[in-house]
């Protein structure tokens, strides 16, 4: 008996007590052991890779935005380039335009020109038949007079 009231009296010393509460947090350890800390890390790593995931998507975009970037902006040199050489080109060709129809207009132009010169020589030839034939009837009436009145 002395032993069970010395156990009683020192804390030190374990008792059934201690010992069947020890045995139910060792069962309720392994329970949450088995059944609740295994959803629990596989939550918990299927977040670890979605974060994981997430991050190398983010860099797939910035590498795949930087490529875009890139063809963009050769693209856009090459369109410059393009625009350039059309503009270059566009320009030759209204100046091959205008040369072309001042050709046609000098060209109409000297033709009015000829045209305008044979009509003004045939009516000038005319005009001085009509007056020759005008004057010839008058000088031989004026010389009929003068040689009528000697």
């Amino acid at each position: 008996m002395a032993t069970n009231n010395l156990a009683g009296q020192n804390f030190l010393i374990p008792n059934g007590t201690i010992l069947v509460e020890l045995l139910l947090f060792l069962i309720v350890l392994a329970v949450i052991w088995l059944f609740v800390v295994p959803p629990i890390r596989k939550v918990l790593a299927d977040r670890a890779a979605r974060v994981a995931e997430t991050a190398a998507d983010r860099l797939r975009a910035a590498e795949s935005t930087a490529a875009a970037q890139d063809r963009y902006r050769s693209e856009l040199a090459d369109a410059r380039v393009t625009a350039a050489e059309i503009r270059r080109r566009a320009r030759l060709e209204g100046q091959a335009a205008v040369a072309a129809a001042r050709l046609a207009a000098q060209a109409e132009t000297d033709e009015m020109v000829a045209r305008t010169a044979v009509e003004l020589r045939s009516r000038a030839a005319r005009s001085e038949e009509e007056l020759r034939a005008e004057v010839e009837p008058l000088a031989r009436r004026l010389a009929d007079r003068v040689v009528a009145d000697r």
